[in-house]
């Protein structure tokens, strides 16, 4: 596999440091041969040195730097006519050494922070993704089941009962424009940028009423309830506490069996509770195999709520979620695993 430019340019510059520094000092070892090679060989050799400290770890630095110094005393020693001569090339030596440390210390200071940049905008892209995926499954599970169950109920009274079978395919014909409609919106953040893409606010806790009657579409009784004065809360809140109502309604039409679903949004001082129940038949909270139950835990979780999901005291499946609402945002912890 052949290396990247930048990887090359590394590559380059750090054999390159180390083979002028290698020449330097073979310059430098010349001196007892001839006088002048310590002064042609010295700042070159300094030069080279600031090169290897700046491209290379902290312990080569030490080894290079320790060899420079160990040249200027062997071999200035014996040509110098006085010992302090050698003084000024070892201070030379020295300061190269230090600012290549420096320079050294910035340059790898600086790849940390571009590498936690592009770990960080790692993270937000597989966020994103999760709550795409997530968004998509919310949108297509509800109308695929709603689209389902009108399609079976059509099926079967198309001889005897023909209108209502073209009441069911009116109702499976809206609901595939809808979905289809919430999908090219979903979908624009992904086309190219020089599209406009065709957004739209995410649905929210107003959103419920329109969503409760294309429940009813499938067959199921949804009795709306809202209590409470509706306090300041965060978009994301609104947008998340609709979705789980999408999915409970969801998981009644797909696993429950059930003729009606109680939603019932209460909103407080200081919380927004929602809860859906239905009269079905009491299923197992813990799927393995669905994402519904996991997708409510992630949004709950989310916007620091709590949640109850299990067979109710009177029969059927209640799901309670409970959220904090405050008027400053609230700390949103990490995504766990999609």
């Amino acid at each position: 596999m052949f290396p990247t430019p930048r990887q090359a340019r590394r590559l380059v510059l750090r054999y390159g440091a180390q083979a002028a520094f290698v020449l330097a000092l073979a310059v430098c070892a010349l001196a007892p041969l001839h006088t002048q090679a310590i002064f042609y060989g010295g700042p070159p050799l300094a030069l080279a040195l600031f090169c290897v400290t700046a491209l290379h770890s902290f312990r080569t630095a030490g080894v290079a730097f320790g060899t420079c110094l160990a040249v200027a005393v062997s071999t200035g020693l014996p040509t110098f006519a006085h010992a302090g001569a050698v003084v000024p090339f070892a201070l030379l030596f020295t300061v190269a050494w230090a600012v290549g440390l420096a320079v050294g210390q910035r340059r790898r200071y600086l790849h940390a922070l571009l590498r936690q940049e592009r770990e960080r905008a790692d993270r937000e892209a597989a966020a994103e993704r999760l709550r795409l995926a997530r968004e998509m499954h919310d949108v297509i599970a509800h109308s695929i089941s709603v689209i389902s169950v009108q399609a079976a109920f059509g099926r079967l009274v198309a001889e005897h009962r023909p209108a209502e079978a073209r009441d069911a395919l009116e109702t499976i014909e809206t609901t595939g424009r809808e979905t289809l409609a919430e999908l090219r919106r979903m979908l624009g953040v992904l086309r190219d940028d020089s599209i406009a893409p065709e957004l739209a606010p995410a649905p929210g806790l107003a959103d419920l009423d329109l969503l409760a009657e294309r429940t009813r579409r499938a067959g199921l009784r949804v009795d709306l309830a809202v209590t409470g004065e509706m306090e300041p809360m965060l978009p994301g809140l609104a947008a998340a506490a609709y979705r789980i109502v999408q999915e409970a309604l969801t998981n009644v039409i797909k696993h429950a069996g059930a003729t009606t679903a109680r939603v019932t949004v209460g909103h407080g001082h200081d919380e927004l509770t929602v809860t859906v129940t239905d009269d079905g038949t009491a299923r197992s909270a813990s799927r393995p195999d669905g994402r519904g139950l996991p997708g409510i835990r992630e949004r709950v979780a989310l916007y620091a709520g709590t949640l109850e999901a299990g067979p109710s005291a009177s029969g059927g499946f209640r799901v309670h979620a409970r959220f904090p609402v405050g008027p400053s945002p609230l700390p949103a912890p990490p995504l766990g695993r999609p």
